[in-house]
């Protein structure tokens, strides 16, 4: 894979910011042409000691989402530092996670030979991330009211704290039947970023906690983290 090529693997951007952040981070991303694909309002969930070390505390918090090219993320990242307060304790954290593929919509408007280099391309930066990525952040689906068991098992397998969200999950109806759930149910979705060691510990735990099998139903994922900017060490 040509530096060119790499420069241009997209990733998704997550910020987690104060809310009163929300106008300086729009106008950020409005200064780079980067458009916001979703915006959404959470919980901090970290404990008393470790409130700040996220800038995740049990105030409103500020998730927001977007997409860009990888050779963007170094400037935006210098922006977002000099604009925001992610260099302070409460200030938030960004990350950026590498996106695998894209729709097939997209790569049916490319012509063979270059359908086949944008495809080697995002293989090539998925196998690179393997070795460079440092962080990991787990999202959990649990039914509504159950986040605090997710974030209690995390931080008793070394996490630090997190981000809930509140929304809706749609099951099939062979699913529901199987694991005696309901079709539409009200979910918690829990956002906890860890360092790449601990990910394996962390996501044991959660779902031993608050797996399929359990009340909570949860499901439990894991994404390499590119970058990261306001992560306390």
């Amino acid at each position: 894979m040509t530096d060119n090529n790499r420069q241009i693997c997209p990733r998704m951007l997550i910020t987690v910011t104060r809310e009163e952040d929300q106008r300086r981070v729009e106008e950020v991303l409005e200064s780079m042409e980067i458009p916001v694909f979703l915006q959404i309002r959470g919980k901090g969930t970290a404990p008393s000691e470790m409130m700040d070390i996220f800038g995740l505390s049990g105030t409103t918090r500020l998730l927001t989402v977007a997409f860009l090219p990888r050779l963007q993320v170094k400037p935006l990242f210098e922006i977002l530092h000099n604009k925001l307060s992610f260099r302070h304790k409460g200030g938030g954290i960004a990350i950026t996670v590498p996106v695998s593929a894209l729709q097939s919509y997209i790569l049916e408007r490319l012509g063979d030979e270059e359908r086949a280099r944008v495809e080697e391309t995002l293989k090539g930066d998925e196998e690179e991330m393997k070795d460079k990525t440092e962080y990991t952040v787990i999202m959990a689906s649990v039914a509504s009211g159950y986040s605090d068991d997710v974030v209690d098992a995390a931080r008793k397998a070394g996490a630090k704290g997190g981000t809930v969200m509140k929304g809706r999950r749609r099951n099939s109806e062979k699913v529901s039947r199987h694991f005696g759930i309901s079709m539409q149910e009200e979910q918690d979705f829990v956002m906890i970023v860890v360092p790449k060691e601990k990910k394996n510990e962390i996501m044991t735990a959660i779902s031993g906690a608050c797996g399929l099998g359990s009340k909570a139903h949860g499901v439990v994922v894991a994404l390499p983290v590119d970058d990261v900017l306001g992560l306390a060490n």
